[in-house]
This record gives structure tokens, sequence and C-alpha cells, in this order.
């Protein structure tokens, strides 16, 4: 089997959809969301055809030994890093959509003389 370039991480989202098949006849997948390297017989639910991480639930980033790309951490950090973004910019995300949400949950409604209710349904966090 053809061992891939460590920079082509344009084939990993292309194993990683659609790999059913690929997933099935591998021994050992990894996650390009999660960096998990893990039994191919841990994946257990899939979309159509296409696997989702047993350790994290993502959908179309699981790799199998069978696509030939190396599972190795450096590959999968590469992959995360073109398909869903770096890492540290992820985490300001999630920091900056948090208090966003934090601030919007703390708002007066529109007319402030009313009581906000208790419970409101968009106050879940």
């Amino acid at each position: 089997m053809e061992r891939k370039v460590m920079n082509d991480t344009f084939a990993a989202y292309e194993h990683a959809n659609r790999n059913q098949g690929e997933i099935e006849q591998s021994g050992n997948c990894a996650c390009f969301s999660c960096y998990s390297v893990f039994p191919a017989t841990d994946v257990g639910k899939w979309t159509e055809t296409t696997a989702w991480c047993p350790r994290c639930e993502a959908y179309g980033t699981v790799l199998g030994d069978r696509s030939g790309l190396p599972l190795e951490q450096e590959f999968l950090m590469a992959a995360h890093d073109h398909w869903i973004g770096p890492q540290e910019w992820l985490d300001t995300l999630a920091a900056e959509t948090q208090l966003i949400a934090a601030s919007r949950s703390r708002q007066l409604p529109i007319n402030a003389s009313a009581t906000p209710k208790k419970n409101a349904w968009w106050k879940f966090w």
C-alpha cells in the first residue's frame, strides 16, 4: 500500500467521507477532529456510508489505515488545521461565543418594565 505524503491533507477529506468499505477493511482508525486512534471495530455509527468518530462523535473525520494515509498525530493535526481550522482559533471562537451567549442571557427584555421569565427557553446554559 502506497504511503501518502505527510502534507496530503486533501486526500484526508476524500478518505473521511463515504468510507464504510475502507473502514471495514482497516485494522485501526484515527479521527482528525479529536486525534484519537482506535480499532476500526469501534466505529459503530454511520450516516449513509460515512463513519462517525466513536470518541468525539465528529462526522466525516475518521480515517482508516486502509486509506494509506498516516494515522500519526502530526498528520491528524495538519488535516484538522486544513479542514476544521487551527485549534487555537477554535478555542478562541468558543470562548467568544460563550461570552456573547452569557451576556445575551443577562440582557433586559425589550420592554424594560416587564419582568423577565425565570426559566426562559433560551437560557439553556
